[in-house]
């Protein structure tokens, strides 16, 4: 005699555990794949803020991103431009990006945001110095499906990505692969009032947390199926 359980009604019911069960049994994996490779991401950041910063003249590629670095030139002021729209703590304003002219081509220098809601404080600066920048080194933003966009022509004064492939005909084609986020100048050129760029950090995302609450969930719908079947058959 075949068992009430494999009747078509339970079937369906077994086969909805089992993929549900599944599921949540690979998503749990899933997160615990994201927290191995959150690690793995911190702890090359850590070792390259932790590096020498790197002298920019020679080349660097965006396989050194976010390890900082240094480079010595003079900033084309005329040729800045406004990253926008940009927003901290309440205040509407941009990025100030401005060009620096070094010996090995010109690197593009995020000197940190503007408080500008009209658009009225241009942040001109007043120095012929040679300066040494020291900063964060950045890939280039490139174009996005989501967000605003660059104008794919003509010259621009304001942009809205760091998208350096876009900029470096407007820069004589000598722009170099990656741009730097300002951590300091020697010597301090002044300017308008400005806040420096967000160094980088470690990332912490509760992944394995999720982890153990997905395999949790596993644990309740095939424990609970099963208490559930005893009390109709077995009790």
């Amino acid at each position: 005699m075949s068992s009430p359980l494999l009747k078509p009604r339970w079937l369906t019911g077994h086969v909805l555990v089992v993929v549900i069960t599944s599921a949540f049994i690979v998503l749990g994996f899933w997160q615990l794949g994201r927290h191995f490779q959150q690690q793995d991401d911190n702890a090359v950041l850590e070792a390259r803020l932790a590096a020498d910063p790197v002298d920019l003249s020679r080349g660097a590629g965006p396989g050194v991103e976010l390890q900082r670095a240094f480079v010595t030139g003079r900033y084309d002021y005329a040729a800045q431009l406004e990253l926008r729209p940009r927003a901290r703590n309440g205040q509407v304003g941009y990025d100030q990006i401005v060009p620096l002219e070094t010996g090995a081509g010109v690197v593009l220098v995020n000197r940190g945001f503007i408080a500008d809601a009209a658009g009225s404080a241009r942040g001109e600066l007043q120095s012929d110095l040679e300066i040494l920048v020291t900063g964060t080194i950045r890939s280039s933003q490139g174009p996005s499906r989501l967000g605003p966009q660059n104008p794919e022509s003509g010259r621009l004064d304001t942009i809205a990505r760091i998208d350096l492939s876009r900029l470096d005909a407007q820069f004589g084609n000598a722009l170099l692969p990656v741009y730097l986020d300002l951590v300091s100048e020697d010597p301090d050129i002044g300017g308008l009032a400005s806040v420096l760029p967000e160094l980088p950090a470690p990332t912490s995302r509760p992944n394995l947390p999720y982890a153990v609450q997905w395999w949790a969930f596993a644990a309740v719908v095939s424990v609970g199926w099963f208490l559930y079947l005893r009390k109709q058959f077995y009790s």
